[in-house]
């Protein structure tokens, strides 16, 4: 069955707890869980790719079918360290992506070393908080947005092979300058929101090739996390047809883009669904 859905969505760790940071990110926590992706796609497993899992070339893919969760932030609140976002893994799905990979030559591994590192959970707690679907991360590399384009192609085959309705979450923020942070509700960087709103608007378009080679000097201001690597494998995972829609947008502490971008497949068959009969 193809994938069913995808999201993208920041993972600043204000998320897990807005109102420990004065309120920062309750807009964007809230536009998350009105995405009910529980209600609305019925996932039957979930794949989760973060930038906060880098591989030097390998595109890795966690094993583990308990998933450890890690709590990879200093300097916050201890009260984040409170929250509990415990999935069981898919190692059988984990495989099956292993597989597709290798059999199209791409470098992939399978590991049992990571888990659901901070960038995978913080928006997970929010998009399927009973934490109970089989959970796979996803690694990223320092490799380019066209290879990971094309493991992406490759997990999206594999999906298409599984049963199952299975989504994929994609996680950073494409503002990502964390030298220009302030700690304040109130701070904004208006030539960074004016320079997000360009790559939203090509994605938006499915204009995917020219974010990949979007202008250096502007992608070097923005500093995208990750270089949008997950973003990259969640695009190429979904196809074309998926149709992407803006929840929500904004920015924390002038330094971090707080974008949200769903992924619907067109309706019909391709979305998961059954075909209904027709009349003869």
């Amino acid at each position: 069955m193809p994938l069913v859905y995808g999201v993208y969505a920041p993972n600043a760790p204000n998320l897990i707890d807005p109102e420990v940071f004065g309120g920062v990110g309750r807009e964007t926590v809230l536009a998350l869980r009105g995405l009910a992706v529980d209600a609305r796609h019925r996932p039957e497993a979930v794949l989760v790719a973060s930038p906060h899992w880098l591989s030097p070339r390998e595109f890795l893919v966690e094993e583990s079918p308990a998933p450890r969760q890690i709590f990879d932030f200093t300097g916050f609140p201890p009260r984040l360290r409170e929250f509990r976002y415990a999935p069981p893994g898919d190692p059988a799905l984990a495989r099956a992506l292993l597989d597709e990979g290798r059999a199209r030559g791409l470098p992939v591994r399978g590991s049992g070393a990571w888990g659901l590192d901070h960038g995978a959970w913080a928006p997970l707690l929010h998009l399927l908080p009973d934490a109970n679907r089989p959970t796979v991360p996803l690694s990223i590399t320092s490799r380019s947005p066209d290879e990971h384009r094309a493991w992406g192609e490759a997990i999206g085959a594999a999906c298409a092979a599984s049963p199952r309705r299975i989504a994929f979450v994609a996680t950073g923020s494409i503002t990502h300058r964390l030298d220009r942070m302030e700690l304040s509700a109130t701070a904004r960087w208006p030539e960074g929101e004016a320079l997000e709103r360009e790559v939203v608007d090509l994605l938006l378009a499915r204009r995917y090739d020219e974010v990949a080679r979007f202008d250096p000097g502007k992608w070097a201001r923005l500093a995208p996390e990750g270089n949008l690597a997950p973003l990259f494998e969640l695009v190429g995972a979904l196809g074309p047809a998926f149709v992407p829609r803006r929840v929500a947008t904004g920015q924390a502490f002038g330094a971090a883009g707080m974008t949200v971008l769903e992924f619907t497949p067109p309706p019909g068959p391709a979305a998961g669904q059954p075909e209904r009969a027709r009349s003869p």
